[in-house]
């Protein structure tokens, strides 16, 4: 599937909810594999790269190893070294998780001295080019969002409800929306009241974390590893899921890649 000579679409990719520390290590591998495959116009990172449990108001679930915060930066700045190599821009849109170190300084005179040494914000954003941050919150009161064109924005996530991916589609007012912070692959789509005939989707991008969470395994979840292929055109876009199985996906055309 690598990109094909003269062709007038659009690749976008975009992934969420890794996680670091707590990554699966052969979901983000076939991200990898299929992004250096594609080699996209456009990654977008829809949030929670780094957990950042060790700002976390939250005492830690019993069994869960500790990690050092700065080990934790330097792998998320590797993967997103590696899938920047592959694509002609790379987004960030924060999640919450990485949100929690400006709650850990705003509350605290040790964090406000720290924070441009350790805010992912900074450090994740630090020498990079053809590179874009949104970060979680917005003095100004807009609703941080990353406009991946006219028709489809990306946000972490503005619901964690069983319906949210549906939600989002009805806070987007009109425009598809791609995001992550629930773990799940939900997809909704509906067509545009506003414009006969075009049609409008919400689609949750999985995650590239651990499916199975420590604090969870008392009952299952719904989580999958998954990440999302959208093809731009200049009038409509379609957006598929790709799901992960073990350590392979099969991509839209049919090609396999595997860790």
């Amino acid at each position: 599937m690598a990109r094909a000579a003269g062709r007038k679409s659009k690749v976008m990719m975009a992934f969420g909810d890794v996680h670091i520390p707590h990554h699966n290590p052969r979901a983000v591998e076939v991200f990898c594999r299929a992004a250096e495959r594609i080699k996209p116009d456009l990654i977008v990172c829809l949030g929670d790269l780094l957990d950042c449990g060790q700002f976390s108001v939250h005492p830690p679930t019993y069994g869960v190893p500790e990690s050092d915060y700065n080990e934790d930066l330097k792998r998320a700045n590797a993967l997103l070294d590696r899938v920047q190599r592959c694509c002609a821009r790379l987004v960030m849109v924060e999640g919450n998780h990485e949100y929690r170190l400006d709650r850990w300084a705003a509350a605290t005179a040790e964090g406000r001295g720290a924070y441009s040494l350790l805010a992912p914000r900074i450090q994740l954003s630090k020498g990079r080019t053809k590179f874009s941050y949104v970060p979680y919150g917005a003095a100004d009161g807009r609703y941080p969002h990353y406009p991946i064109n006219s028709r489809v924005i990306a946000v972490h996530g503005w619901s964690h409800a069983k319906a949210a991916t549906r939600a989002h589609l009805q806070i987007s007012q009109g425009r598809s929306v791609i995001h992550g912070h629930t773990h799940r692959a939900d997809a909704h789509m509906t067509q545009n009241i506003w414009e006969t005939g075009r049609i409008v989707e919400a689609r949750s991008a999985g995650c590239l974390c651990k499916p199975v969470p420590l604090y969870g395994t008392g009952r299952p979840v719904e989580w999958v590893n998954a990440f999302i292929i959208g093809y731009l055109g200049r009038r409509s876009d379609t957006l598929y899921t790709v799901p992960i199985m073990h350590d392979r996906c099969i991509l839209p055309d049919g090609t396999e890649v595997s860790a």
